[in-house]
């Protein structure tokens, strides 16, 4: 059988075979799966790892598309343009094909690991800093170096994309751009108007688009859109209150910090002034039953004791834009939101400011 599908592919002009190489060391047998990025919820593709860490995936590509290759088993995961002809990958590299080989060019010509491992150096300072005041100094530094390093990537992405604007190459090179550019949704849906159909119906950069699309939709000066929660909905926790919600999750080390340094604080400060503080649990990982003991946890750990909201349809974070956590939100007595992305010392601030109306 491998013979006659070895034979068939020799005619077809659009067969792919992926070469993998993953360390020796990984057992033979153990997965490798392949996903494709426009539905990384579901394998479309699984190979097992053979003599000397190697695998294969074969099969026909009328169009290119983004696939993930990896697993944590393996210790590897790459993403790759699945296109016809050979590509090899392993760790590292990307390589073989003409759309690969323009990705693997770009990825060593714009190597980030220098101020990769110094950024990494104040995030470490960060979660070891013994006090809110080292803890901003650190953030402070790593924000500086991250805006740097943006700048960096985004310049190159956009050299990529004007080189590529009718492939897969210029795709990804958008959603790079989609992602580091501090965009509106309008902005984005401008850059966009003139785009080829290959980069519009990325998906990567269509979700970046909808997301965009719904914090505008949830700024300030708009209305509050309700949540659905396990115990109750939002409404419910916040009708005729100037509000403070908190998106965080128990693994996130900052939310922890900000409800900590904070929150905490607050709301032992103004929760008999008219405010209330809403904790909205989203992004737990592991069955119900292990995010509802992490979430207990996490609130006994932290003296949490304000309301709390955990997520039901786990779609919150969708609905109001959410790509990164804590996000905390402000909302005035009439369900207005006055402010979101508050952090550290701007919270108490914006606070004031509402109570005073």
């Amino acid at each position: 059988m491998a013979v006659m599908t070895a034979v068939a592919s020799c005619g077809n002009k659009n067969y792919y075979t992926i070469n993998g190489q993953v360390d020796a060391s990984v057992p033979e047998g153990t997965m490798v799966y392949m996903y494709n990025v426009a539905d990384p919820e579901g394998t479309l593709d699984s190979a097992a790892v053979g003599a000397e860490g190697r695998f294969v995936f074969s099969g026909e590509a009328t169009e290119p598309w983004v696939a993930m290759i990896g697993g944590r088993a393996v210790g590897m995961q790459q993403q790759l343009i699945v296109e016809p002809g050979v590509i090899f990958v392993d760790v590292e590299t990307v390589k073989g094909s003409p759309m690969n080989d323009k990705l693997d060019a770009f990825a060593k010509a714009n190597d980030m690991s220098d101020i990769s491992a110094e950024m990494q150096t104040y995030m470490e300072a960060y979660y070891a800093a013994p006090s809110a005041e080292l803890r901003a100094e650190a953030e402070k530094k790593y924000d500086s170096l991250e805006a740097i390093a943006n700048k960096r990537m985004m310049d190159a992405a956009w050299g990529l994309y004007n080189e590529n604007k009718d492939n897969m190459v210029g795709a990804m090179a958008m959603e790079q751009i989609s992602q580091l550019g501090d965009y509106t949704y309008s902005q984005l849906d401008s850059i966009l108007a003139t785009a080829a159909p290959v980069v519009k119906s990325y998906a990567p950069v269509e979700k970046k688009l909808a997301q965009l699309k719904a914090v505008e939709a949830t700024s300030a000066g708009k209305q509050y859109t309700d949540v659905q929660g396990v115990d109750g909905k939002l409404s419910d926790l916040i009708a005729g209150k100037v509000a403070l919600v908190d998106f965080w999750a128990s693994w996130c080390g900052p939310c922890r910090a900000e409800i900590k340094d904070n929150l905490v604080p607050l709301w032992a400060k103004y929760k008999d002034k008219g405010l209330v503080i809403v904790g909205l649990n989203v992004w737990e990982r592991g069955t119900r039953e292990e995010r509802e003991a992490a979430h207990q946890k996490a609130m006994e750990q932290l003296s949490i004791t304000y309301p709390q909201l955990v997520d039901s349809t786990r779609t919150a974070t969708d609905t109001y834009g959410v790509r990164g956590i804590p996000q905390i939100l402000l909302i005035d007595r009439d369900g207005t939101i006055l402010a979101r992305d508050l952090r550290g010392e701007a919270i108490e601030k914006a606070i004031v400011e509402a109570l005073k109306k």
